[in-house]
């Protein structure tokens, strides 16, 4: 047995385009998939009607209805779904059998109803890829008589889904389904319509609790919209979106953020507004806040063990190392090798007392270049460091407000971090010049000696 229910009627004049039988139609007939995958790369895996092209049959009786009916009813959609124990969507041979099926259902509805044009369309590409039909009834006939007192669920609808359902599903399995179906539906017609409203409204406020915990529990983790999402799915938890768009869209078409977020668990629907009172940029704000907090607790972590090795370093470099033992010659040189020794301890003196004064001053140049090097990392870089980290931190503070670029505090911290940047590119071209002053400086003096010295030496 499967599940069968009257979707919606489809009225004229209408609230929204969408709710014509014209819009309905249009709804339904379009090719792409909503959910696409390799069981419904396409939107209608199967289709087929009693009149042909049923779309351009039922825009004529629409237009004769507007003009010589006063029946607001345009057409009646009913949907009948399958449990994927009962036919799998992935079997082709499956496929042709809902198709069978909706076809014989809608047949036995006009028996009952009078004969009018209908249409079965097949499809898969819900979010769970549940084997459908949309059945589509028109609801006024040739002689533009409609369907009265419409179409009962209990006396008309569930009667033939069950018997045609019975005679086309023979397998165990699929049997197995069918009982259990059927008990849960014994169940809820057993009911008169005030128990079966009771019911239906404490389970309603059993969705509600569960949906509305999960968000509390997934708004603390998340971090992102996309984790948010993603997190809200596992726990079975949609949020629903129109048939146009892959995901839901935060923002309206003017750029705004939209007033709630749509929740559904099980076919109970309720906004985000009503659920938690908080609109979509009230949630964003709380998922970069929790952002913002992980990341300062990984600064934390990171600073926390660079102070652990600092701290181990210095304890290793302060554990005393034992004194090296030099081994004592106990054989003495003999004479002529001390008198060696002595001679070549002069002649390396005398080399290095034979070294200028201009070689002196250029030590000290080179010095004093170095100085310069450990000044500019320390003073200039650590300023500009702190320049930008203030500027940082007042961006991130207030990077949602309008025009904040234009801001007098954020125009003066940039200002401080492009003048240290040009003191610090100005300071380091000015080493490098004195660095090439220095170069030059000696390639000269050794053009110099050698023109002094001669080509003999």
């Amino acid at each position: 047995m499967s599940v069968i229910s009257v979707k919606t009627k489809y009225h004229t004049p209408p609230h929204k385009n969408s709710e014509t039988g014209k819009g309905c139609i249009a709804y339904l007939s379009d090719e792409k998939s909503h959910n696409e995958s390799n069981v419904s790369p396409i939107r209608n895996l199967r289709k087929s009607s009693n009149c042909g092209d049923f779309k351009s049959v039922a825009r004529k009786r629409f237009k004769e209805q507007a003009r010589n009916s006063n029946a607001n009813v345009e057409l009646y959609s009913i949907v009948q779904s399958f449990d994927l124990e009962e036919l799998n969507p992935e079997n082709q041979d499956d496929v042709d059998k809902a198709q069978q099926i909706g076809v014989l259902t809608a047949k036995e509805i006009l028996k009952k109803v009078g004969d009018r044009e209908f249409c079965v369309f097949t499809q898969a590409d819900g979010e769970s890829h549940h084997l459908h039909n949309h059945i589509v009834i028109l609801n006024c006939d040739r002689e533009l008589n409609t369907i009265k007192h419409g179409l009962s669920w209990k006396r008309t609808l569930a009667p033939i889904n069950d018997q045609v359902t019975g005679e086309q599903l023979q397998n165990a399995k699929q049997k197995a389904v069918q009982n259990r179906l059927k008990k849960s539906y014994d169940e809820v017609t057993a009911l008169s319509t005030a128990k079966r409203k009771i019911k239906r409204q404490t389970e309603n406020e059993k969705k509600k609790e569960y949906i509305c915990d999960n968000v509390n529990d997934v708004l603390k983790i998340a971090k992102s919209q996309k984790e948010f999402v993603e997190l809200l799915r596992e726990r079975q938890i949609i949020i629903r979106r129109n048939a146009k768009e892959q995901e839901f869209n935060w923002l309206t078409k003017s750029g705004k953020y939209k007033s709630r977020l749509p929740f559904e668990y099980q076919g109970y629907k309720i906004t985000s507004k009503k659920l938690i009172n908080q609109n979509p940029e009230q949630i964003l704000r709380k998922l970069y806040q929790n952002k913002q907090r992980f990341e300062d607790k990984q600064r934390q972590n990171a600073k926390s063990q660079k102070d652990k090795a600092i701290e181990t370093k210095s304890n290793e470099e302060q554990v005393i190392k034992p004194r090296e033992i030099k081994p004592q010659t106990q054989n003495k040189t003999p004479k002529l090798q001390k008198t060696a020794n002595k001679q070549i301890k002069k002649q390396e003196e005398t080399k290095i007392s034979s070294k200028t004064s201009k070689n002196k001053i250029e030590e000290r140049n080179v010095s004093a270049v170095h100085v310069r090097k450990s000044n500019i990392s320390s003073l200039t870089d650590l300023e500009l460091m702190v320049a930008i980290n203030k500027r940082d931190v007042w961006r991130n503070k207030h990077c949602r407000e309008a025009n904040w670029q234009n801001n007098a505090t954020y125009l003066q911290l940039q200002g401080k971090v492009i003048f240290l940047r040009t003191q610090l590119t100005a300071e380091i071209k000015a080493q490098q010049q004195a660095q090439q002053t220095i170069i030059a400086t000696q390639e000269a003096e050794r053009r110099i000696k050698k023109q002094e010295e001669g080509p003999g030496y």
